[in-house]
């Protein structure tokens, strides 16, 4: 019985540190430190928006530190006995460990997806627009916090489609009366805060 245990044992040590698990754990960690998207929440009557945010900045050496050390592990795993849809899996996280172990590594984040053209519009009629609008500055003094260097590809599109936000904004603006009024302006500036961020980073 103690051997039949013994062996049980064994077996299940041998599965844990199998390649495909080992692969599935560096994935998994991967994807906690270096690639899960952080949200900002807004709480309205019958839903939760959740509007996202730039990845947080970690400093660069402890970055760096910690992709070379799951490369090195990514490395030890015998990619023979994977299958080819997982040696490809293993491949491409080699490959993204790569660059954050780079000298000169950067961390980017597309600027367009902080954009509330479409929640607004979905709103704009709404009893929950106030709440919305209220949480626009707030939504957007978050991303200044968490600010860093923006995928260039990208910014020009931030930088237009935050313009039609404010376009929105405006014609929005013409139909509100009472408290509702401020509320628009103090988005409006929140989203020009944003655009001003996004141009400063063509200038660099």
């Amino acid at each position: 019985m103690l051997k039949l245990l013994a062996l049980l044992a064994l077996l299940s040590l041998l599965a844990c540190n199998s390649p495909k698990t080992r692969l599935q754990r560096l994935q998994h960690e991967f994807w906690e430190k270096f690639a899960r998207q952080d949200f900002f929440d807004i709480q309205l009557r019958n839903e939760v928006l959740h509007l996202p945010l730039p990845p947080a900045v970690q400093p660069a050496a402890q970055q760096k530190s910690l992709a070379a050390k799951l490369r090195k592990e990514a490395g030890a795993i015998n990619k023979e006995k994977l299958t080819m849809e997982n040696q490809k899996q293993l491949a491409q996280l080699q490959s993204a460990l790569d660059d954050y172990t780079m000298e000169e590594s950067i961390v980017f984040f597309d600027p367009a997806r902080c954009i509330v053209t479409e929640q607004l519009a979905l709103l704009a009629n709404h009893p929950d627009l106030p709440v919305f609008l209220e949480k626009v500055p707030v939504y957007y003094a978050q991303i200044e916090q968490r600010w860093q260097t923006p995928d260039v590809r990208y910014v020009a599109k931030a930088v237009s489609d935050a313009q039609i936000t404010l376009d929105l904004l405006h014609e929005l603006e013409h139909k509100m009366i009472g408290a509702i009024v401020d509320q628009n302006k103090a988005a409006q500036l929140a989203v020009k805060d944003f655009i001003g961020l996004c141009q400063s980073a063509l200038l660099k």
